[in-house]
């Protein structure tokens, strides 16, 4: 395939990042391969942008997607291309949550910043694997003066699964809810993923012509990976992107699954 006319677009935590939150030599010089034969490297990440910016030498300077499709970023340009903020109804969404779950940690995204109210074993470690970027801890929502991007809340998976339920009575019109690991459920805009991203991205940018392959291996990967021309999970994926992948590959994110991919896709 002419990798100049492609995009791939991949998730990070899982696919591309190592278990170590690094990357692996194998996929950055696979990577730079595909971009030097005009190839355009996309991420796709439910991360904020102060936490993925470490990597943007390895992968190169196309716009990126955060937020899990709240924000579409260019790094180059220093300029947000697209924005969504969750509606007031997060706000008694937080409040109703933290009166039924007193021991669970919300956290609050905005574009520049990142805020907690509790600290539980799943908020130190979420905190400790995103490379000690700073939140700011707050005790009442009303001191969150900027626009909230997203919504996140973390506990050990058997309270996350309970919450999971709890919050279906809030319906599906104005937020959505999604796993982005089993220890956590995020708070979105009802018009917001990570595929819904994708198409902004390339309307935008004007890559409408341009063959998608996209990777990812959690359920809020899945928008993307349907999205996509040519989709790929790694081969420990949740077993629902494994169903609906064209491709599950062979290695995971610790053992090169991107350089499989990029691979798999010029010899298409």
């Amino acid at each position: 395939m002419d990798l100049s006319k492609t995009i791939f677009v991949s998730d990070l935590d899982g696919t591309l990042l190592m278990s170590d939150k690094t990357l692996s030599p194998r996929d950055v010089a696979a990577i730079k391969r595909y971009t030097d034969a005009g190839g355009i490297f996309v991420i796709a990440s439910g991360r904020p942008l102060h936490t993925v910016t470490d990597f943007i030498p390895s992968i190169g300077g196309a716009p990126m997607i955060l937020c899990n499709g709240g924000v579409i970023y260019d790094a180059c340009k220093g300029q947000v291309l697209y924005e969504v903020d969750l509606p007031d109804i997060a706000k008694t969404i937080l409040g109703d949550v933290r009166e039924r779950y007193p021991d669970i940690s919300p956290e609050i995204y905005t574009f520049s910043n990142r805020y907690f109210f509790h600290m539980n074993t799943a908020e130190k470690w979420h905190q400790h694997i995103l490379g000690g970027i700073s939140f700011t801890k707050v005790s009442d929502p009303g001191d969150i003066n900027e626009p909230w991007t997203k919504m996140l809340f973390a506990d050990e998976v058997e309270v996350i699964n309970e919450l999971t339920e709890f919050v279906k009575r809030y319906g599906d019109d104005k937020v959505r809810f999604v796993r982005s690991f089993t220890k956590f459920l995020e708070v979105l805009p009802a018009e917001v993923s990570k595929g819904s991203a994708l198409s902004e991205l390339k309307r935008i940018m004007k890559w409408e012509d341009r063959f998608i392959a996209a990777a990812g291996d959690y359920d809020n990967d899945l928008e993307m990976l349907e999205a996509s021309d040519l989709s790929f999970c790694p081969c420990d994926s949740q077993e629902c992107v494994i169903k609906s992948s064209d491709v599950v590959l062979k290695n995971n994110c610790d053992s090169g699954a991107i350089a499989e991919a990029l691979d798999i896709l010029e010899h298409r």
